[in-house]
């Protein structure tokens, strides 16, 4: 839909007429205070990585872990795929995260900044659902939980430090404004950076009724580039090429998007079933071996009294999985049925499935960090299942679902396009 962004006060948001979602927040200091905010993540950062997380005592026994630690361990018992996952997501994720926003912030203070400062705000953009700080921070929790009952857990300084990342990641997060450094970048065609002109183009009415349709921008053969927001009018709108600010490849609709969102939630369907009945640990002691699934991990936190954790696993790691593969597969057969019933539910469903998504994960950190704490051999010790890697598969593959998905298609049907959504 085609709309102008007025100039907003202080605090003032511009919200979409037709769908309602947030295009534009005006934010003081935005690039200030997020640098601020950012140094400070950075010397968290490498507390949390160094100090231990927490540490286990029984029968005379010490163990302890850090965040490498926990994939370290599931790589030595032969686990290494998940073991990848869980670096990438505690580590390796959060690193490029803080590395590129300094980079950034840092760069942008005497505008014009070079054109690759623009590719880099488009990769924090791309990684940003993959540094999962506090999806981590809670399956330390519930990790500590569990591990409650068997021995005495110390929780470490870099459990309190992996707390104060979470609190600045999310800070970090609702401070910065990324339309306020794309005005500070020098553009992709080498110009220098300048406002877009813009004109009030309101499809709405005095009392919010449509008047006569809406006014698009493919109707006026314009583009939105998806990486840095400049609309912009190609040469030939069949082969848009490069968006003239950011580079990045411009498209009506995302090319194969529904074939591709299709290929993903099959792979996660048949990886949900492994996931769920396979278990996911494998508990040895001197007298028994205990294999637990999923549900097993529940029922095992409900039983001990922590129903709270249990519930938030029970919808993590069961009820999320199996809502976004329902979720995702009702949008692609009402966009593919060319559908104009309930739009705007539709893309608040599609919203939600892009917020809920990665804290599917949980269960994976959970195990990752029993698996890490109880090795006591001969006593006791805990090695990670085969069902781990089907459900990190399913997390993975529902999230690169819902990032291939195109919510432009679910208005396309009622603008009364024609032709294939290939």
């Amino acid at each position: 839909m085609l709309q102008s962004i007025p100039v907003l006060s202080p605090g003032e948001a511009a919200r979409c007429l037709r769908c309602r979602h947030t295009l534009a927040v005006d934010k003081p200091d935005s690039l200030e205070r997020t640098l601020s905010l950012t140094v400070a993540a950075a010397i968290v950062f490498l507390i949390a990585n160094v100090w231990p997380l927490m540490g286990l005592s029984a029968v005379g026994r010490h163990a302890s872990t850090t965040i490498l630690g926990g994939a370290q361990e599931m790589w030595l018992q032969g686990n290494e795929i998940t073991a990848v996952l869980v670096a990438f997501c505690t580590v390796i994720a959060p690193a490029i995260h803080i590395v590129f926003m300094l980079t950034v912030l840092l760069a942008v203070r005497r505008p014009p900044a070079p054109s690759w400062v623009g590719m880099l705000l488009r990769w924090l953009e791309w990684q940003y659902p993959w540094a999962m700080i506090e999806v981590m921070m809670l399956g330390i929790l519930v990790a500590l939980i569990k591990i409650a009952e068997l021995a005495t857990v110390i929780p470490g300084v870099g459990m309190f430090a992996v707390g104060a990342l979470m609190a600045l990641f999310a800070t970090m997060k609702v401070s910065f404004d990324p339309r306020e450094v794309w005005t500070r970048i020098r553009w992709a065609n080498g110009e220098a950076p300048a406002p877009a002109a813009s004109t009030e183009l309101n499809p709405f009415d005095g009392d919010g009724a449509m008047s006569n349709g809406i006014l698009t921008g493919m109707k006026l053969g314009l583009i939105s580039c998806e990486a840095c927001g400049l609309l912009s009018r190609p040469a030939d709108i069949d082969e848009p090429g490069h968006c003239p600010r950011c580079g990045n490849e411009l498209s009506l609709r995302r090319k194969n998007a529904i074939q591709r969102t299709w290929a993903f939630i099959l792979a996660a369907a048949i990886c949900y079933i492994p996931a769920n009945i396979l278990p996911v640990l494998n508990t040895i002691t001197v007298t028994s071996t205990e294999d637990d699934t999923i549900l097993d991990g529940v029922v095992l936190l409900y039983t001990t009294g922590s129903w709270p954790l249990a519930l938030i696993v029970l919808i993590a790691s069961v009820v999320i999985p199996l809502g976004k593969l329902i979720a995702l597969s009702y949008l692609l057969l009402s966009v593919q049925r060319r559908s104009i019933v309930g739009s705007h539910e539709r893309v608040r469903l599609y919203r939600l499935v892009e917020i809920v998504g990665r804290w599917s994960m949980l269960d994976v950190f959970v195990d990752t960090f029993t698996v890490a704490l109880i090795q006591l051999q001969p006593l006791m010790s805990v090695k990670p299942g085969p069902g781990v890697i089907f459900f990190a598969a399913v997390v993975v593959l529902t999230m690169i679902a819902a990032q291939t998905f195109d919510p432009r298609l679910i208005w396309d049907a009622g603008e009364g396009k024609e032709g294939s959504y290939d």
